[in-house]
């Protein structure tokens, strides 16, 4: 990591595969483990839906536990990632969960206006139709099907527009789950300082590593759904599959999720836990010695 705090993205990019090859199977083996594991709670949920709320929080925490161990690998402590595993996961779950929260809040804060501007502007033609469509939800579908052909621009900058305001908000707080596994604490809004003007370059490294391992990992489940027979892409059909046929889409799940964990989530941990070792003020590294 350069001096001073500067994020040079090449050498992030690079980092964060290099820890990725070094600990590879350590990355093979927790992934295995976590696909597994996260598999069984989708089981548990698909034979026993009563308990549907609590498997979905027991989703999220396995792939933070997944998320947290490759955090302690790439801090060169896999050795020691059984042991502090849960608590580990315990706190980047909390992390992620208090910037997922906060992420939420600005996001429905900044929609107001978005969806004034865009009901005032590319949908005022359609305005009509939707109130003669009434509660008629077949006739609302329609009209807004219209509104995405007809639109298609309009609808392509109110979404692009979010997702960067998403991405460059959580380029500031990227540094949470890092910084909560090091510190032993819970740490999320502290961090926001340390990311102070380098919010762009993490992004840039973000997108220059995880964009490519996004398409492909996106591409490898679309051809594991095709090969199990399910449309990755109609979510409805994906669902009805998980009921008419359970074990397969267990099986599904299991295999997508080992992708994920061992191509994407990998990296991501890689990355961020660079881009913290060079960011953290001094006080905070005297803190976590």
């Amino acid at each position: 990591m350069a001096e001073g705090g500067a994020v040079p993205v090449q050498e992030s990019v690079g980092a964060a595969l290099a820890s990725v090859r070094s600990n590879l199977r350590f990355v093979l083996s927790a992934s295995l483990i976590c696909a597994l594991v996260l598999a069984l709670v989708t089981g548990l949920a698909l034979f026993v839906p009563q308990v549907g709320l609590l498997t979905a929080v027991g989703a999220m925490f396995v792939r933070a536990i997944t998320y947290a161990a490759f955090i302690v690998a790439a801090f060169g402590l896999a050795a020691s990632a059984q042991q502090r595993v849960l608590n580990d996961g315990l706190r980047v779950w909390a992390a992620m969960a208090v910037v997922g929260f906060f992420m939420c809040i600005v996001m429905f804060v900044l929609l107001i206006p978005g969806m004034i501007a865009l009901f005032a502007g590319p949908m005022a033609p359609y305005i009509g139709d939707l109130e003669r469509a009434g509660s008629d939800q077949a006739a609302v579908i329609s009209v807004m099907t219209r509104f995405v052909q007809e639109q298609p621009g309009a609808l392509v900058s109110f979404a692009l527009f979010y997702t960067i305001v998403w991405i460059l908000l959580t380029s500031r707080l990227y540094l949470a789950a890092p910084a909560s596994v090091e510190a032993g604490r819970i740490l999320t809004f502290e961090t926001w300082a340390w990311t102070k003007g380098s919010m762009l370059r993490i992004t840039a490294a973000r997108l220059m590593l995880l964009g490519p391992a996004y398409v492909l990992v996106a591409a490898l489940d679309y051809v594991v759904a095709a090969i199990a027979g399910i449309n990755a892409l109609d979510p409805m059909a994906t669902a009805a599959v998980a009921q008419s046929n359970p074990v397969l889409f267990i099986g599904y799940v299991f295999v997508t999720s080992f992708i994920t964990f061992a191509l994407y989530s990998s990296l991501e941990a890689g990355l961020s836990t660079y881009l913290y070792r060079g960011l953290k003020p001094a006080a905070a590294q005297q803190s976590a010695a």
